[in-house]
């Protein structure tokens, strides 16, 4: 029998990355077939982990038209698939998202679990079956925690996330500050590098009759970006807007050390949007918010408002 493709979406990050290795070894270790694989190109933050420890890079493919099956992990929304993956050949999910479209694979088992990782289901598996899960594994999926949870500040951290992130780091034996190696992985955008970080992960939505674009970029050094680099942000996002018949666009900057955002947008239909529903208050074309609120947490803010 062929085996089955554990994957994630498409240009995937760290989360998504390290949730498809490590569910990808725990599969094997309980006896099933499985071959890790990826679509796109990884995020600088996930190439760093997998460099920095010199650990094997998963297999790239092109689509998964060469397996049957399919388990995805950080991945249950269609537009995150770009037509790589065939619903239908879906048949496990795991994920964290609370907008999602499990429904839309009909073969599908779904776990969707409102915790701050992916990475962090998978690391439950281990330790709720008695599963020896490798030092690598540990490494990535304790890396993909501290990131979604931004190292536990972020308001999608649960119990769960830091009781499995301990277990983890009893194995991987990672120093206390790990988190600002990895946030500085993630703080690079020098040159090209900021258009890319844009386009590499952006993600858009239809709610209600209205399609909203959202870049979102975390790293250390948000103000003196934006002093800089603002215009280059919003021309970006216009050229995304443009290209793919947008009716709402902006960036959601996520300052890691100063526990802020701070939202792009330079339309005043983003901006009015935004205003209202993340009770902020735009200066040229930046808003600036207290406390950490992550793309997957404003989709569904946007939706309850774009849908009344």
């Amino acid at each position: 029998m062929k085996p089955i493709l554990v994957t994630c979406y498409v240009n995937p990050d760290l989360d998504g990355v390290a949730g498809a290795i490590a569910y990808g070894e725990f599969l094997q270790k309980t006896g099933k077939n499985v071959v890790v694989g990826i679509v796109g190109e990884l995020h600088d933050e996930a190439k760093y982990i997998l460099n920095r420890f010199g650990f094997e890079y998963p297999q790239k493919i092109e689509n998964a038209n060469d397996f049957d099956e399919v388990i995805l992990v950080d991945a249950s929304d269609l537009n995150g698939l770009e037509g790589k993956i065939a619903p239908d050949k879906v048949i496990e999910i795991i994920d964290h998202r609370k907008i999602h479209e499990a429904d839309k694979f009909p073969k599908a088992k779904a776990e969707i679990e409102l915790v701050g990782a992916a990475a962090t289901l998978v690391g439950e598996k281990f330790m709720q079956n008695k599963v020896a899960i490798s030092k690598e594994s540990a490494t990535l999926v304790y890396s993909a925690i501290i990131s979604n949870t931004l190292n536990f500040k972020g308001s999608v951290t649960t119990d769960r996330d830091k009781q499995v992130a301990a277990w983890l780091n009893e194995i991987a034996k990672l120093p206390d500050d790990f988190w600002k190696d990895v946030f500085m992985a993630k703080s690079d955008l020098s040159g090209n590098k900021l258009a890319d970080r844009i386009e590499g992960d952006f993600a858009w939505f239809v709610m209600g009759d209205k399609k909203v674009g959202i870049a979102q970029i975390e790293m250390i050094g948000v103000k003196k970006l934006l002093g800089e680099r603002s215009n280059e942000i919003i021309k970006t996002l216009a050229k995304i807007k443009n290209d793919m018949g947008l009716d709402y666009v902006f960036q959601n900057t996520i300052e890691l050390e100063g526990v802020k955002n701070f939202f792009v947008a330079q339309d005043l239909d983003t901006q009015k949007l935004l205003e209202k529903v993340l009770d902020v208050q735009f200066a040229g074309v930046v808003a600036e918010r207290p406390n950490l609120i992550m793309r997957k947490q404003i989709v569904p803010l946007l939706k309850s408002e774009l849908e009344k």
